[in-house]
């Protein structure tokens, strides 16, 4: 469900005071939400808190930005289902295919089906999301994959985020 946007403006801030309050980096990296509806993300960043001695966006930075496009998407599908779920990564892939010489914007588009029967009935979940790094309309700068484990019953945990009630399913 879209939010009027002068709302969406309030949900984003409290949703990045929150996020920089439980990674600090995101806030040190100025990583902002841009656009976050049920099936996308969209993640702003700037180049001058991750830039490198080369006048380039440092690896470490771009990957941040990159990961959390999935993840985030993620626990809003699992708050969105009610879920109590914890969000492991299992393991990733990164790679950088041209250079980062501005603001960038890292996007998720689709996450797989979340498997919601499976999580309520206590068991576990494996899922693969991918997220694309832009600084312009043409082919990506950087592509992160992400497979994650989701465990059912562990709280609040990753959920914990302020979402307002309007994105419940």
């Amino acid at each position: 469900m879209s939010l009027p946007v002068e709302v969406r403006d309030d949900v984003f801030a409290l949703l990045a005071t929150d996020l920089h309050e439980r990674i600090p980096m995101t806030k040190f990296l100025g990583i902002h939400f841009v656009e976050f509806e049920p099936g996308r993300i969209v993640l702003g960043a700037p180049l001058g808190p991750s830039l490198n001695h080369r006048g380039t966006a440092f690896g470490p930075g771009v990957f941040t930005a990159a990961g959390l496009a999935p993840w985030l998407l993620l626990v809003r599908a699992a708050w969105a289902e009610r879920l109590a779920v914890q969000i492991l990564l299992r393991r990733c892939e990164f790679a950088i295919h041209r250079p980062i010489t501005c603001d960038y914007r890292a996007r998720c588009n689709t996450l797989p089906e979340l498997e919601a029967d499976t999580l309520r009935q206590g068991g576990k979940v494996r899922l693969t999301a991918t997220s694309q790094v832009f600084i312009d309309e043409g082919e990506p700068a950087a592509t992160y994959t992400a497979h994650f484990t989701l465990l059912a019953g562990a709280g609040e945990g990753d959920l914990a985020l302020p979402f307002p009630e309007a994105w419940r399913t």
